[in-house]
């Protein structure tokens, strides 16, 4: 009772520091996204919270927030979408762990949403790997980068590193899963960053950056800092502020 009482009280600070409207719920042209100045920061702590639950492989916490996430504001659809937005960052293992969480607080989510139909998936392989993800992908990376010179950069970088993670973060990262509905992408956004706060990880530099292109500050970053730190590993917390402090100079 303690720590679910712990947990309400997170949600009901977030929800004192809200400073914007929601967004309507859905894929809005890329040219949304990059206009979008308000932003609701109860819904993106929460995101945050149940990705860095997920990525510390807290996944009783993972099932109580996604108990409590309604009461901030969270859809089933925006819950669901951050579990699948959580593979390319912590895998198959805790991406499976954390929606198994999901699906006992919703275990009709998927039955609901097939209308009585064989589950199938909403973006089917055949039709959207050819040229869909590839060419949303690209959009997205060159949106997060901050134009097409810097995400030309950024790919030289990747080629250089391995040519096939390059190719895969734009088709799958960017492309598969960033451009999918059911999310805006500064909510995507605070996902990342809710599990590379969770891993410490040096990326958090760039997906601090891409947060701001796409409508936040550094308030917010700083709230969903805070809103983690009962939830994350202490070690992994100070290397995240030290990344982001690197990034801010």
């Amino acid at each position: 009772m303690q720590k679910r009482n712990k947990m309400t009280g997170l949600w009901r600070t977030s929800r004192r520091l809200t400073i914007g409207l929601v967004c309507a719920v859905g894929l809005l042209p890329l040219a949304a996204y990059a206009q979008n100045a308000a932003y609701n920061q109860t819904t993106l702590v929460a995101l945050c919270q149940i990705s860095a639950a997920g990525a510390s492989g807290r996944f009783d916490t993972a099932e109580q927030l996604f108990s409590e996430g309604k009461d901030a504001g969270l859809s089933e659809l925006q819950m669901y979408e951050a579990v699948l937005n959580l593979l390319p960052y912590i895998g198959y293992p805790r991406t499976l762990s954390t929606l198994g969480r999901f699906q006992q607080v919703y275990p009709d989510y998927i039955s609901q949403r097939s209308q009585g139909q064989s589950p199938q998936p909403t973006e089917p392989w055949p039709e959207y790997a050819p040229t869909i993800w590839g060419e949303r992908g690209m959009q997205i990376q060159e949106q997060l980068t901050g134009g097409s010179e810097e995400n030309k950069k950024l790919i030289q970088q990747l080629n250089q590193i391995s040519p096939e993670l390059a190719e895969w973060v734009r088709y799958d990262d960017f492309g598969r899963v960033f451009g999918r509905d059911g999310l805006l992408l500064i909510e995507r956004e605070a996902i990342v960053l809710g599990t590379l706060i969770a891993q410490g990880a040096p990326q958090i530099a760039f997906h601090y950056k891409a947060l701001l292109r796409v409508g936040g500050d550094d308030g917010l970053v700083d709230a969903l800092l805070e809103a983690v730190v009962s939830i994350v590993d202490e070690k992994a917390l100070t290397s995240a502020r030290h990344h982001i402090a690197e990034a801010r100079k």
